[in-house]
């Protein structure tokens, strides 16, 4: 049996959506089938040497790399992997240099349309043929380029297969850090879903979500949990005289408020490494240090350390951060601080409750220190730091194809 996995990205490349798509193929590959990657090539990427790939029967790379990736790579180039001092967080946030740079990358980005830089890789990938008979083909997003590369490859004969699935990850026009995307994306998203066979998201809000904008097609929609990063591994924490706390993301603020939680380190002096973009939002204190994005070698040593560690949830939208399965496959004790509105509150609550797996609190500085005091005194109330099974990459591998 054998599967075409399309996905407008570079396996190897340090971004939340090459963790994802890889744990899936991990699964797929587990429960025997032979897997075949449409993907970005590697040229100008910041590769990171770290990252593990699946073991993939072909991969078929197409160059698309864009002159904004190209300004986005030289900036990500000149990263520090030092804390960041509160010194320098204040000359970041007065850059005159940063803010035009900026602004020139959001200039060229927006002249690439609707599908923004990916529509490059789109218009080689699209040449793609193969004499094979998939079983599957199964288009991964971020980026929605994906979905268009698969629907055209299948419209023209140029891919033969049984099913194909489409995987969001998540939504397009409704995605929280899209701005504007109900005017711009709903047409183009309206389409790709009407090509589909079968839809599937990775949280049961986005999919409540998108049943209600995308009525036509919700019948065909679905949606299983993300894949637990397939490579986590159990550390021994048993000599620690103290805990260790980890937040390992970005957390841009009109996504994700980590100031509660900041805070809250800050006046308890806890010991704590932030990692992630922006890096120059919060300035290092005390026993809180404060990093940028890093490669997963040099962030590997900060996870390692952490026994707790923080899953920030959105401040709406319905999407689950991915984070929270990767955590889950570990044996740290963490922290699942709820955000947005109430009702997606107690519908992503009532799901991971279930697994007895996490320390939970809403964001804001008084439930965020009552949830730390409770793992400071190891009141954890049945909580188990152990890998959840239902996440494994084989068990999500089966709910993707529909078994």
């Amino acid at each position: 049996m054998r599967i075409l996995v399309v996905a407008g990205y570079c396996p190897r490349d340090n971004h939340s959506a090459a963790l994802s798509h890889n744990a899936y193929i991990e699964g797929l590959i587990k429960l025997g089938y032979k897997v075949d990657l449409l993907c970005y090539s590697e040229k100008g990427f910041r590769i990171d040497e770290k990252m593990q790939i699946p073991a993939i029967d072909h991969k078929y790379e197409y160059d698309g790399l864009s002159l904004y990736e190209k300004l986005a790579m030289r900036n990500q180039s000149s990263l520090s992997t030092e804390p960041v001092s509160e010194e320098k967080t204040e000359q970041n946030s007065i850059s005159i240099k940063s803010r035009i740079f900026n602004s020139v990358k959001s200039t060229v980005r927006g002249m690439y349309g609707i599908y923004n830089p990916s529509i490059v890789w789109f218009h080689r990938a699209k040449h793609f043929k193969s004499d094979t008979h998939y079983d599957y083909v199964i288009s991964m997003s971020y980026p929605q380029v994906s979905h268009l590369v698969a629907n055209y490859l299948k419209k023209k004969s140029r891919v033969k297969a049984k099913k194909w699935i489409q995987l969001w990850e998540d939504p397009w026009a409704a995605d929280l850090g899209n701005g504007d995307g109900l005017k711009t994306c709903i047409k183009p998203e309206n389409k790709l879903l009407n090509e589909a066979e079968d839809i599937v998201y990775v949280s049961p809000i986005t999919l409540k979500n998108q049943q209600r904008i995308f009525d036509r097609d919700k019948d065909k929609m679905r949606w299983c949990p993300l894949a637990a990063y397939y490579n986590a591994e159990k550390i021994d924490y048993s000599d620690y005289t103290g805990n260790y706390y980890g937040y390992f993301g970005d957390y841009l603020p009109y996504i994700r408020n980590l100031e509660p939680f900041y805070n809250v380190a800050v006046k308890r002096n806890l010991n704590v490494d932030i990692c992630g973009s922006p890096s120059d939002l919060f300035a290092s204190k005390n026993n809180v240090r404060i990093y940028p994005r890093l490669l997963l070698g040099e962030l590997k040593q900060h996870e390692d350390k952490a026994n707790v560690v923080i899953c920030l949830f959105n401040l709406g939208g319905g999407q689950i951060p991915g984070k929270i399965y990767q955590l889950a496959a570990t044996n740290k004790t963490i922290l699942a601080i709820l955000d947005g509105p109430e009702d997606e509150q107690k519908i992503i609550r009532d799901f991971f409750e279930k697994y007895n797996r996490f320390v939970f609190c809403r964001n804001n500085e008084q439930s965020i220190s009552e949830a730390i005091d409770r793992i400071e005194n190891n009141d954890l109330g049945g909580v188990s730091n152990e890998p959840i099974d239902d996440f494994s990459v084989e068990k999500v591998a089966k709910m993707l194809l529909g078994d």
